[in-house]
């Protein structure tokens, strides 16, 4: 009988399919901005009338989660989820067209350089509830001409920032602590599958394209970068539903201004990366660009579950040592 009632769950919670988008032939050879605007119109479409409920996050999704292929999540390099692909964690959020506007004489190469054509997608990685704390993230997509796209996500940590609800209190990182919950420690398992550097999202691969798509002949990367809040938005820490705030934001809104780590945090081991040094790390960055609003937040179906941020993560050690 209980595994009957197992089976039923796993049925309608995890395996139930999720709508699957399409894009028009010939997408990949467009330019960034009419890619751009491919995908808007779907946000757009698929507007919520009514915000739809933050789901939980328990024992059954970390299920879906190991039995899904975290492969894919790098694997994929196209702007909508593959067949088959649910969101587990950020499942709600809104997004915004976006523009990168580089700082003057900033040294990174590629899309460091500045960009017209993104989209941003702010969220919280869970429901907070109980001893879930309230814990933001962003994904941002930068479109680039006949290429694919260059994707980078960032939290400020796995476990939130207790129960402050101010989306834009602290900064967020591609690179963050070890969890230390029990949830957060399985979570690490998962991706430590395919990655010994599950808290880090590479962001080389930012570099070596322009938006024109054009390869760079000399590119420089950054190994961490921070997203910090410009402080032009600072939103109730007590507890509501933030997409709200989101909606407040108009275009030509400076979200955050990113900012490099310096090169001799290159080699710095980041298993031993604590909350303690996200402040320090943070003083000891110089600004690369800033990310403007060029259109207010939507929330809506396709920017749910429709499109999809890939994920470069750092390989396991012993192919990272063949590769480098």
């Amino acid at each position: 009988m209980k595994t009957l009632i197992l089976f039923s769950l796993l049925s309608s919670s995890l395996l139930a399919k999720p709508t699957y988008y399409t894009l028009p032939q010939g997408y990949e050879q467009l330019s960034a901005c009419a890619k751009q605007q491919i995908l808007w119109d779907q946000i757009e479409k698929t507007k919520h009338k009514e915000l739809p409920e933050f789901k939980k996050f328990g024992a059954l999704q970390l299920l879906g989660m190991g039995i899904q292929a975290i492969r894919k999540k790098e694997n994929c390099h196209s702007d909508v989820a593959p067949k088959g692909w649910k969101k587990y964690l950020h499942r709600r959020g809104s997004v915004a067209k976006v523009k990168i506007i580089p700082v003057e004489n900033q040294p990174f190469s590629g899309i460091f350089e500045g960009a017209d054509c993104g989209l941003i997608r702010l969220s919280i990685t869970y429901r907070p509830k109980g001893k879930r704390d309230f814990a933001p993230g962003l994904a941002l997509k930068v479109l680039r001409d006949q290429v694919p796209s260059a994707n980078v996500s960032a939290l400020y940590k796995l476990d939130g920032q207790g129960d402050n609800f101010n989306y834009f209190e602290n900064p967020l990182s591609n690179i963050v602590p070890i969890g230390t919950g029990v949830g957060l420690k399985l979570v690490h398992s998962i991706f430590r599958r395919v990655s010994d550097y599950p808290e880090e999202i590479l962001v080389d691969h930012l570099a070596t394209r322009t938006q024109d798509g054009k390869k760079v002949r000399s590119v420089n990367s950054p190994r961490q970068i921070f997203f910090v809040p410009t402080g032009e938005l600072s939103f109730s820490s007590s507890k509501h539903d933030v997409r709200d705030d989101f909606h407040s934001i108009p275009a030509g809104t400076t979200l955050y201004t990113v900012y490099a780590a310096p090169e001799k945090y290159d080699s710095f081991d980041y298993y031993n990366y604590e909350v303690k040094d996200i402040k320090k790390f943070v003083s000891e960055s110089t600004p690369v660009a800033n990310i403007v609003t060029t259109s207010p937040f939507i929330s809506s179906e396709f920017g749910d579950t429709g499109i999809f941020f890939r994920h470069e993560l750092r390989p396991k050690r012993e192919k990272e040592s063949k590769k480098y």
